[in-house]
């Protein structure tokens, strides 16, 4: 999931009792008292761009994964004198100010907060040529938002996970070689930040848009992503110019399911191979196809008859494939466009709740003159519910339809290189597909702030 990626909605592990009233109006957007101050704050920071405008800055493009990324902050100053460190330190504070204004589970507002202490490495400026290394620590305060407030499966923020806790988050070491046209990694890896790359959704909140959620949702604890990555060790072959290979092993049981606030938990017990081809069209486009599959068995959601031994299956497992890319230059000679991006993806629905996604979006760099660092954009997330889920909450007495929807509108704005604020609205279209919750509507608004040395 997504610091940068996706975190993942944890309903499948710890589910919350659902509304059953069939009195709600599904398409009612009246705003209660509780959101309006929330409204005024928001209103006020959709005025910003406008009112503040900003220096020119360089067009987004499509970047390459497999290269090692310090997080994400401005690069900091090189010192007037000497050589460069090879280490680059980092802290990042991102805060989300929520609220479910209208429908959902239980309308009200909420807080999650997200903070990241990392520490990067570049051997080439070490004399230890394609070394690179990274170890991050986060903390975050286990909002249970989307569960409680919108009784979604699709987490509202990218930074919301369960329990409240301080992790170990990555710990890696990377060697390249055949002159940098491969690569092996190693240590506590976040899948996201290889596989699954959204690069061109990296702008929303909704968790979806960092790594898929007929990913994100599975096994006993998530596949080594946010906010507890397992150990792993991955590889990357670039045969010709524009293709990489990828291939991933990763412990099959990331963090301690028994324990999901412990600082650090190994478990090994069986793997996660997750396999990619990715082919990149300079810095303009790129088309990435992947598959994973889990080693261990795991229990049928339709159990049969009340009273049987439950079912153990093989093959969890499942497909994804993207395309992403400027669709359209700003006019002139100005930076930014438009890019955009589409997502498929497909699980084993014997195993798992979802079994199919689809996500798509826009996004626009530099809308507003004088604002070349903004970005707007509006994004789709649908999830789909197999029969088999299905039947198995039919059997405890709920009522679920196929899909859940989410959509959003975003406006990033770059106030200062090390502070973003970005409002943002997401209305969620038949919440953990519940025939009996209404459809909610959340506003939102992230403040990120990056300090980098």
């Amino acid at each position: 999931m997504k610091y940068g990626s996706g975190a993942r909605s944890l309903e499948h592990t710890a589910r919350l009792p659902r509304s059953k009233s069939r009195k709600t109006n599904r398409q009612g957007l009246g705003v209660d008292r509780q959101g309006v101050s929330l409204l005024k704050i928001f209103a006020i920071f959709c005025a910003l761009p406008v009112a503040f405008p900003d220096t020119p800055a360089t067009a987004q493009v499509i970047t390459d994964p497999t290269k090692p990324q310090p997080p994400a902050a401005p690069p900091p100053p090189k010192p007037a004198s000497g050589p460069p460190s090879p280490f680059t330190f980092t802290a990042a504070y991102t805060a989300d100010l929520v609220d479910t204004v209208s429908g959902g589970k239980n309308p009200g507002p909420g807080y999650i907060h997200l903070i990241k202490l990392s520490a990067a490495y570049d051997g080439n400026l070490a004399g230890h040529g394609g070394l690179s290394g990274l170890v991050s620590v986060v903390n975050l305060n286990g909002s249970t938002f989307t569960t409680s407030k919108v009784g979604g499966v699709q987490s509202i923020s990218a930074s919301e996970a369960q329990p409240a806790a301080t992790r170990l988050y990555e710990a890696w070491l990377q060697q390249e070689i055949l002159q940098g046209r491969g690569g092996v990694k190693a240590g506590f890896v976040d899948i996201n930040t290889t596989f699954d790359v959204q690069e061109t959704a990296a702008l929303f909140l909704n968790a979806s848009h960092g790594i898929g959620p007929d990913l994100s949702d599975t096994g006993r604890n998530g596949p080594s992503d946010y906010p507890t990555p397992a150990l792993a060790m991955t590889a990357f072959y670039r045969p010709a110019d524009g293709w990489t290979v990828q291939l991933g092993i990763f412990d099959g049981v990331a963090g301690a399911p028994d324990h999901k606030a412990a600082f650090l938990a190994v478990k090994l017990e069986g793997a996660l191979i997750v396999g990619q081809v990715e082919k990149r069209f300079g810095d303009a486009a790129r088309v990435e196809v992947g598959a994973w599959t889990y080693t261990a068995s795991f229990p049928a959601l339709d159990q049969g008859p009340a009273g049987t031994a439950p079912r153990a299956l093989h093959g969890n497992s499942g497909l994804y494939g993207l395309v992403e890319g400027r669709l359209l230059n700003a006019p002139g000679d100005r930076e930014g466009g438009l890019s955009g991006w589409v997502r498929i993806g497909i699980a084993n629905g014997a195993i798992n709740e979802i079994d199919r996604y689809l996500g798509a979006g826009l996004v626009y760099t530099g809308l507003i003159k004088g604002r070349d660092k903004d970005e707007v954009g509006i994004a789709i997330a649908r999830a789909g519910f197999g029969s088999p889920a299905r039947s198995a909450e039919a059997r405890l007495g709920n009522d679920l339809g196929s899909t859940e929807t989410d959509l959003e509108l975003t406006y990033r704005y770059a106030f200062k290189d090390w502070l973003n604020i970005q409002p943002d609205i997401q209305y969620v279209i038949d919440p953990h597909a519940d025939r009996h919750l209404p459809n909610a509507l959340v506003f939102g608004l992230r403040f990120a702030f990056t300090y980098s040395k």
